[in-house]
């Protein structure tokens, strides 16, 4: 048995590195190790004041801290009773939302292009001044500038807190932000192509893997009450352990979620499969690349759709009555509360007991790379079978990885061994 590593893997977020076995020459199994060490959070939070979480929390991912303090935030809103105004309620969407755009962009462009183009990163594709890279620089640009806008600042927001948010975004920026959006979306239209061609990307296999989501059987969302898996089944949110029950594997520092024996698969391609709107969208995007490689194409469309969606929030912030409220009041105590929230690469899942004192007494958060992880290596299986090229297997295995979109640092949040 031979060994081949694909280590570092490059053009991803955090530290990995793919094993592949070989036998005759053959892949006969795959191994995706997360060597990114452990980062405590779930045990720093342990005896703290539930209100301190959500600042704690973003900080296991500058990408991905939007959504980690709303889903915070959710969680332990749930716990103490609390129920958020419908403006704050926008707020906080628009903010989540202004992290996917920014995240896939960051994804698309600066991860996936480079490959779709044949260059070694994307400063090569700016010094060769590639349009596609520029434009697409400026709509992560875009998600960031709405983040700050419904945040408090691009990186770590301040302004989603528990009970709600502290204040309501200025009126001037956000009208400033509509033709950026308008731009954007025209931008997001004409740049797609180069994901959506199935010659940009290697062929892959269509791996069975679980389809999981928030998204409901008709439109997109954020967030929902009930988790919605493949073939029609729904479950309370707060019941996420009968179905994500995660268990260590010794060569990674990320544990392994799995349906039974099949994989899960989260993220935006998930999303778009698991709802009628979604389903609408990949339709009308046509021909599409095969298997984990349509999901550079989702992400394309969520874009757009995330856009749109802005746009709507937007007009409801600033139609808004000056009085309308921000803040419910909360009240520390006992009780336990979940929530699963769309981030960018899929479900993030909060969940959080708290004490009498309202400390936090048990903290588990579920991360999408985590969720994911299992399916990559299925599709590493299965997409390089056959394959003995030792430099067409390193180059496939990251473009299979990348695909994925993981998010490695904030997989390895876990305190548990």
């Amino acid at each position: 048995m031979k060994t081949v590593s694909v280590h570092p893997l490059t053009r991803v977020e955090g530290h990995g590195r793919v094993d592949l076995m070989l036998r005759d020459g053959e892949v006969v199994d795959a191994r995706v190790a997360i060597t990114e060490s452990p980062r405590l959070f779930e045990g720093l939070m342990r005896g703290r004041d539930g209100r301190e979480v959500p600042a704690l929390v973003c900080r296991i991912c500058a990408i991905c801290s939007a959504v980690h303090r709303v889903a915070a935030c959710r969680a332990l809103e749930e716990a103490l009773d609390v129920q958020v105004a419908p403006l704050a309620e926008a707020i906080r969407e628009l903010l989540v939302l202004g992290g996917h755009i920014e995240s896939h962009a960051l994804h698309l462009f600066c991860l996936v292009l480079p490959d779709v183009a044949g260059e070694a990163s994307i400063l090569d594709l700016l010094r060769a001044d590639n349009d596609a890279a520029r434009q697409g620089l400026a709509l992560k640009e875009l998600g960031n500038a709405i983040q700050e806008v419904a945040g408090g600042r691009a990186i770590h927001p301040i302004n989603a807190e528990v009970g709600g948010v502290l204040v309501r975004p200025d009126r001037e920026q956000l009208q400033a932000l509509q033709p950026r959006i308008d731009e954007g979306r025209r931008q997001i239209e004409r740049l797609q192509e180069n994901f959506f061609q199935p010659d940009s990307f290697p062929p892959a296999s269509s791996v069975e893997a679980t389809r999981i989501a928030v998204t409901g059987a008709e439109d997109l969302s954020l967030w929902a009450e009930e988790l919605s898996l493949s073939g029609g089944r729904n479950m309370p949110v707060g019941e996420y352990r009968r179905v994500l029950a995660e268990r260590p594997v010794v060569y990674s520092n990320a544990r392994h979620c799995r349906d039974g024996k099949t994989p899960f698969f989260t993220g935006a391609l998930a999303r778009l499969e698991l709802s009628s709107e979604g389903q609408s969208l990949l339709a009308g995007a046509g021909s599409l690349p095969s298997g984990i490689h349509a999901n550079n194409a989702a992400q394309c469309l969520e874009i757009t759709w995330a856009l749109q969606r802005c746009s709507v929030l937007i007009r409801e912030v600033m139609q808004a009555e000056a009085d309308a409220p921000l803040q419910a009041p909360v009240r520390p105590g006992a009780g336990a509360g979940t929530a699963a929230v769309e981030a960018p690469r899929g479900l993030l899942v909060h969940h959080y007991v708290l004490d009498d004192l309202g400390r936090v007494a048990v903290a588990d958060v579920i991360t999408p790379t985590a969720i994911n992880q299992a399916a990559m290596e299925e599709q590493l299986r299965s997409d390089l079978q056959g394959q003995t090229d030792e430099s067409i297997l390193r180059d496939r295995a990251e473009r299979i990885v990348r695909s994925f979109d993981p998010c490695i640092s904030c997989s390895v949040h876990l305190i548990r061994p």
